[in-house]
């Protein structure tokens, strides 16, 4: 059961976010840059909400404390180390300075993203299945404006059919990170704490370090209202199912 749902939803978030990307490049770009915050605001809420409510208390619980923390840390500190590298680093603006000079460098980054999703995404469906579908739903929030940006780079050096190829073939990664984990989490039931721990510093990391810092931004009350009111629904909706 909880392999189907996995396959499921890799396949929505991984190859699903990049059709879902190339359809709303049709879509008028004052629309985009409104509707695109908001839902990076949910997915910033979702996730931190699955890694206090959900990942770090059941890998607490079933492991020990010190070590689990310890992982996290170790975990989080490895992830800023390949960023500052630029081998994992990606951004959601349509004109983005990053990896813009190096179409195999936005390929290898966004693949090796992608494979620690779905390494998240796995563990999140080990702990429940509303919370992998949730995580779900936030991820492909993240997932959606990622490969935006990534398409609108390639296309600068390669025809619209190549970059959507190029894209795509780097969103399965999303699903081969995860069956990797389902595989390891059977083969070594003792260490699951332990992957729920990396779990929970992929989330945290990806919250904190690349969605947070977007929404410091000057904005009228209204839409950093409504922002935060995106960030609420989202740790919102963890809660109550973590209940």
């Amino acid at each position: 059961m909880v392999l189907t749902a996995f396959l499921l939803s890799g396949l929505l978030v991984g190859p699903g976010g990049v059709l879902a990307a190339v359809l709303i490049l049709r879509l008028p770009e004052s629309l985009l840059e409104r509707v695109t915050p908001r839902i990076l605001s949910f997915a910033t809420g979702a996730l931190l909400g699955m890694v206090f409510l959900r990942m770090l208390p059941r890998a607490v619980e079933l492991g020990q404390i010190r070590p689990v923390l310890a992982l996290v840390l170790a975990a989080i500190l490895g992830l800023f180390l390949l960023e500052r590298l630029n081998i994992t680093r990606h951004c959601h603006e349509r004109k983005c300075p990053e990896h813009a000079d190096m179409g195999v460098r936005i390929f290898a980054g966004n693949a090796a993203h992608n494979l620690v999703d779905g390494m998240a995404l796995a563990l999140a469906f080990q702990a429940s299945l509303p919370m992998g579908w949730l995580m779900t739903l936030a991820i492909l929030g993240h997932e959606i404006p990622k490969s935006l940006v990534n398409l609108l780079l390639m296309r600068e050096s390669s025809d619209h059919t190549t970059a959507v190829l190029w894209v795509g073939l780097a969103s399965l990664f999303t699903v081969f990170g995860g069956l990797l984990t389902l595989l390891a989490a059977q083969l070594f039931l003792d260490k699951i704490p332990y992957l729920l721990a990396l779990g929970a510093a992929v989330f945290l990391y990806m919250a904190l370090a690349d969605l947070v810092p977007r929404h410091r931004r000057k904005l009228e009350l209204g839409e950093a209202l409504t922002q935060s009111g995106a960030v609420l629904l989202g740790a919102a909706l963890v809660f109550g199912l973590s209940r």
